[in-house]
């Protein structure tokens, strides 16, 4: 959604966000004064978790969407005798799952107030500027805004599912995060490797490397070749500060078991890290370096639990979105619609006030749950 701006932004001065309305200091309107360029931070919004795993998506038209799975065994053909009848090979069947995706529905107020407040860098004296023009401005910046708040919630839906195999769904009545019902997705995930006594990675005793193999064993006997092992900040710093791992696996010149190779990308404060690579294993690791804040507990929170390893291979699943219905403006009618993102503007004239709301029904959907495993360090 794109709105034109045409020669506002020739009157102002850098780019914008919503204004604070902050009480600040008294301006003696008799000393010249200058106007400096705000700073306007946009939180950085990273996707590794998504685009690693769950790169491609697909829509349909209803809210519900039945998925069927079918995985037949690694049967291997029996032997028969000659002269005797063939051997009936049984039929693996497949399992039908039904899903409904969660459904956001976010929106942002505009009231004559908003608009009569000037925006941040703009003069404060004759800028020039006028309310219908700032309302552009502020839904430009909006729309942004609430498009990174649903792309942020997918990567936590992508991350939560990895982890745990289920993605959990708490609703919510306004914007004091009041809870109203709390449902949870169950994938069916069980390829857990959870580390108990002296073989959590904080002990001395600890097999990093066995189990790192163990759940990339896993892995291969569903039948997919994992590529990437992403872990949480807590694990990062316990495999790299093993001496007997990193001696053993990563530091012998002539063997190339594996390799440290630490790379950061970041942008803006979050990103992901490159540690190195196990080459016997065939997996690249990486620490994931990236927070979201969670309205009910009211922190910062990484996408990856600290003591959490994910094992896995590439493009394992999609995002799958469900049809939004609604009643657009101008119209008595309902429309469907399908798509990633379904914005939408409302109108009270009786209050002169306007809404800008973003929609959107998504859904992290895994080919096979068997493509990953977890070791809980």
């Amino acid at each position: 959604m794109k709105l034109k701006q045409s020669a506002i932004m020739n009157r102002l001065r850098g780019g914008f966000s919503s204004p604070q309305n902050a009480a600040g200091p008294n301006v003696n309107i008799n000393e010249p004064q200058t106007m400096l360029r705000p700073h306007s931070k946009r939180m950085p919004v990273t996707t590794f978790m998504r685009d690693t795993f769950f790169p491609g998506f697909d829509t349909f038209p209803t809210k519900h969407v039945l998925m069927d799975f079918y995985k037949n065994k690694q049967r291997a053909a029996p032997f028969v005798a000659e002269g005797a009848r063939s051997v009936n090979v049984r039929r693996d069947g497949f399992k039908t799952q039904i899903y409904t995706a969660p459904f956001i529905d976010i929106n942002k107020p505009y009231d004559v107030d908003l608009l009569q407040g000037r925006l941040p860098g703009e003069n404060p004296f004759n800028s020039g500027v006028t309310p219908e023009e700032r309302a552009l401005v502020h839904m430009q910046n909006d729309y942004n805004e609430l498009d990174d708040q649903i792309t942020r919630r997918e990567e936590v839906m992508v991350s939560d599912l990895l982890q745990s195999g289920t993605v959990t769904v708490t609703g919510y009545i306004d914007d004091t995060a009041t809870q109203v019902r709390t449902d949870t997705i169950d994938y069916g995930f069980d390829n857990l490797i959870d580390l108990t006594g002296s073989g959590k990675w904080n002990q001395a005793t600890s097999k990093k490397y066995d189990d790192l193999d163990e759940a990339v064993s896993l892995v291969r006997k569903a039948g997919y070749n994992p590529e990437i092992a992403i872990l949480g900040q807590a694990a990062t710093r316990q495999l790299l500060a093993d001496e007997r791992f990193t001696k053993q696996y990563m530091d012998l010149r002539f063997a190339q078991f594996g390799a440290i190779n630490p790379q950061l990308n970041l942008q803006n404060g979050n990103g992901y890290a490159y540690i190195g690579r196990l080459t016997e294993l065939g997996i690249d690791l990486y620490q994931y370096i990236a927070w979201y804040w969670d309205d009910t507990d009211e922190e910062l929170k990484p996408y990856i639990s600290p003591e959490k390893v994910i094992v896995g291979a590439r493009n394992i699943g999609e995002m799958v979105y469900g049809a939004i219905t609604q009643i657009p403006e101008g119209s008595d009618n309902f429309v469907t619609i399908e798509a990633t993102r379904v914005p939408k503007v409302t109108v009270n004239r009786e209050n002169d006030t306007k809404k800008l709301l973003l929609k959107s029904r998504p859904l992290p959907k895994p080919f096979d749950v068997d493509s990953w495993a977890v070791i809980n360090t």
